[in-house]
């Protein structure tokens, strides 16, 4: 791959200096968190003009690999964590099997009146008319990952505490240890959606950045579904991978 900007290329000036600042993050020249060279050193280095570099750097903050500190200059993102589409974790799960603290900050934990399209998602018969709504911000390391929200349909006699999700951490663990609720499956969507400033507020990120929109109905082994969950991750943090086959 070539390190300089050829002016005879096709391709535009701005998108060869993006694939080789790519290049150098990927190959790990430059840490998460390291200040990658200014807009001016980035100019002289490859002999481009300052509105290229901005278009370079610009791409790159879309694409989720810097980030900028104002006033201070950009840095190295962390890398993103990978979670596969086949998998049924919970979110602590994902996080401990990527070497990371789960933890949480409980927003809400209140029993609701269930909106329509949670009604839908659970099947909830007509005289259920109330769910648990569990909102919370989702860390790892003490980073804001994900803000998650949760409706659960439990069965009767079954309570949720704040106590026993600072004590657990993990929802999932909670019903299966506790209620002897067996999970067995999920339904999932994914979808592309921004940050509006709440959210953004909550992530600790601009308002309108991309965030990653998970939509999951949770099944028990009796065909029950017992959770519809909401989580919008930060899009500089998570990725979903798949792996095909023929």
């Amino acid at each position: 791959m070539s390190s300089t900007i050829n002016p005879n290329d096709m391709l535009p000036r701005y998108f060869q200096l993006v694939t080789i600042l790519r290049a150098k993050i990927e190959a790990g020249e430059w840490q998460p968190h390291a200040a990658i060279p200014s807009e001016r050193q980035l100019e002289v280095l490859y002999s481009v003009s300052r509105t290229t570099v901005r278009q370079a750097v610009g791409l790159l903050i879309r694409q989720g690999l810097v980030y900028q500190l104002h006033g201070k200059g950009t840095y190295v993102s962390p890398r993103k964590l990978q979670k596969g589409l086949v998998e049924l974790t919970s979110f602590s799960e994902d996080m401990l099997q990527r070497g990371l603290q789960p933890g949480q900050r409980i927003l809400e934990l209140a029993e609701v009146e269930a909106p329509e399209q949670v009604r839908q998602h659970l099947e909830l018969s007509p005289d259920i008319r109330t769910v648990i709504r569990l909102e919370r911000v989702r860390t790892g390391d003490g980073q804001p990952i994900g803000l998650q929200t949760s409706y659960l349909n439990l069965p009767a006699g079954a309570t949720l505490t704040r106590e026993q999700l600072e004590e657990r951490g993990s929802l999932y663990a909670i019903l299966q240890e506790k209620y002897n609720i067996n999970l067995a499956a999920a339904d999932e969507t994914l979808e592309v959606t921004v940050a509006t400033p709440r959210e953004a507020l909550l992530l600790e990120v601009p308002a309108g950045n991309p965030l990653l929109l998970s939509e999951r109905i949770l099944w028990t082994n009796e065909r029950r579904a017992i959770e519809f969950v909401k989580i919008l991750y930060r899009g500089d943090r998570y990725r979903y991978t798949v792996r095909l086959t023929r």
